[in-house]
């Protein structure tokens, strides 16, 4: 049987319609494939309240509202908040909101449905990370993000250590978030087609923290320090951007280092996210100072 269509309009047709174009300022590129925005949806809980990012022409709020308990459809561009609303004005479950997504109080809105809770949404490739950091911080009020992102991006969220796509981006996110690769999309997917293709990911934010606060606001420097300078070995790239006493420091991450089983020589894409936690609970044992990293 060929796959129905009918209630998921082209969106390239919705745009001409009204005179209304693709906006560079606002990123858009516009998920075409009906059938890619139903696999993209079946990620989220049943039943769920979800935010989307980016609404669009609504091929992904389609498939949203009818798995979902309610969807907030988040859209910056004022026009297509008006094709939204028109497509969904029956469905009194979905609410678009003529909202920037990097400023948004996701945290009310969650704490205000009862109900599983996830952030769905194919994210701008120029404000990717920003999105990723308002997504990681909501924490325990959420139960899963399901992004599409450029999949390069991808590549680093999921690498291992000891790749080339490995870096404090990786580390970061897995740290407050389990992450897996949900499939990819190509660009031909897209209206306009973007120059890069593109990949679903979905992530689990951990619901309780790997560290004690005060050694996980050690753990981010230490992470942030130890990839400034890729080259240097982990110490000399701490040594870099410390504004402590080097000598004193130095022989303490050496001594930290060792006391971890790690060598004196390593550098930061050999560590794994237990490597930087344990090092970092280890500086803290020996009482480095947040500011001497």
């Amino acid at each position: 049987m060929a796959f129905d269509q009918s209630h998921y309009p082209s969106p390239k047709n919705v745009l001409a319609a009204r005179r209304l174009h693709p906006r560079k300022r606002f990123g858009q590129n516009f998920l075409t494939d009906p059938r890619v925005a139903m696999r993209i949806a079946q990620l989220v809980p049943a039943g769920a309240h979800v935010i989307e990012i980016g609404g669009g022409t609504g091929t992904l709020t389609a498939p949203l509202a009818a798995r979902a308990a309610s969807v907030t459809c988040l859209e910056i561009d004022r026009d297509l908040c008006a094709v939204l609303r028109e497509r969904f004005d029956a469905m009194p479950a979905v609410t678009v909101d003529n909202q920037d997504a990097l400023t948004y109080d996701y945290a009310t809105d969650l704490r205000s449905h009862r109900l599983p809770s996830a952030v769905c949404g194919n994210l701008p490739y120029y404000i990717t990370t920003p999105l990723l950091e308002r997504i990681l911080e909501l924490g325990d009020l959420l139960d899963c993000a399901v992004i599409m992102v450029q999949r390069e991006y991808a590549q680093r969220l999921t690498a291992k250590p000891m790749t080339a796509d490995y870096g404090s981006l990786t580390v970061f996110a897995n740290y407050f978030s389990e992450l897996e690769k949900a499939f990819d999309v190509g660009a031909a997917g897209f209206y306009p087609p973007p120059l890069v293709a593109s990949s679903v990911i979905r992530l689990t934010p951990r619901k309780q923290r790997l560290l004690m606060p005060e050694t996980e606001a050690l753990f981010l420097k230490l992470v942030r320090a130890a990839f400034g300078h890729r080259r240097k070995t982990l110490i000399n790239s701490v040594l870099a951007g410390s504004r402590g006493e080097m000598a004193e420091l130095r022989k303490t991450v050496q001594d930290a280092l060792s006391a971890t089983g790690l060598s004196q020589t390593v550098r930061a894409e050999r560590l794994s996210l237990t490597d930087f936690c344990r090092l970092a609970e280890e500086l803290v044992r020996r009482r480095v100072a947040q500011g001497g990293i």
